[in-house]
């Protein structure tokens, strides 16, 4: 089976890296890190993982301009990694425009991360409304975490219900009662199942969603690649569903982004 990991990263964090139980509850862990493209494409290897969506960790923990530029430099000519660009409000951030946004969209990125808490600004019209309809304009998919609590994913999907939304990094404590809602409510809400390994996850989801909207992801290093792939391969979903949740949504996906 054809597997896309729809959010790995690259780079060291600290010595003890921030683990989501649930939203707003941390705990710290010593955890193997790939240092770079060569560290990360090894671990797929040996969990069977054929493509991966990646961002950097310095883009969290020093800056989205310094962590996209070591991206840059560690997924050129790697035709297995997608980039996922950190991004920051074009009214605050010269180097993050829109113009510098298209010249990401001419290279192949696969979506954006925004992280509203770790840069500090609110998502919402008065200050993203000229990114996110731009966002929404091309289709390329915004990866949010709730990590530090979902009231700004329900607010910033109440401005903008027509964005695309990766959910990401949510805690293996189950969420179905914030994220039900928003795949009811809002038809571009995703969900990466890396933090789904309840029991029967997967198939609740699917019987009540259906597969398009579910994508194969690690969270890789704060999770390990091989409990999502391990999920995915044991649930009891159809062929059609196990492909579409692989790999099949992800690639739907990447095609749409309007380049």
């Amino acid at each position: 089976m054809k597997l896309i990991d729809c959010s790995a990263s690259i780079g060291w964090g600290g010595i003890n890296r921030e683990i989501v139980n649930h939203e707003n509850y941390f705990v710290y862990e010593k955890v193997d890190e790939p240092a770079d493209a060569a560290e990360l494409l090894a671990e797929m290897d040996f969990c069977g993982i054929d493509k991966a969506a990646v961002y950097h960790q310095a883009a969290m923990d020093v800056s989205p301009t310094y962590g996209n530029a070591r991206l840059q430099a560690e997924v050129k000519g790697q035709e297995r990694l997608y980039k996922v660009a950190a991004w920051l409000p074009p009214m605050t951030d010269e180097g993050f425009g829109l113009s510098a946004l298209e010249n990401e969209l001419r290279t192949g990125i696969a979506g954006i991360r925004l992280s509203p808490q770790i840069n500090r600004f609110m998502l919402d019209r008065i200050t993203c409304g000229d990114l996110l309809d731009y966002v929404i304009e091309r289709k390329l998919p915004v990866y949010l975490s709730p990590a530090y609590g979902w009231e700004y994913i329900f607010a910033a999907l109440k401005e903008f219900p027509a964005l695309t939304v990766i959910l990401t990094n949510y805690g293996l404590w189950g969420s179905d009662r914030y994220f039900w809602p928003l795949l009811r409510a809002y038809k571009s809400v995703y969900v990466d199942m890396s933090d789904m390994q309840e029991l029967r996850g997967p198939e609740s989801f699917v019987n009540r969603f259906g597969s398009e909207r579910l994508l194969f992801g690690t969270n890789y290093p704060m999770d390990n690649m091989g409990g999502p792939a391990a999920t995915l391969i044991g649930a009891n979903l159809t062929v059609e569903a196990r492909e579409n949740i692989a790999h099949g949504n992800f690639e739907r996906l990447y095609a749409e982004v309007r380049r």
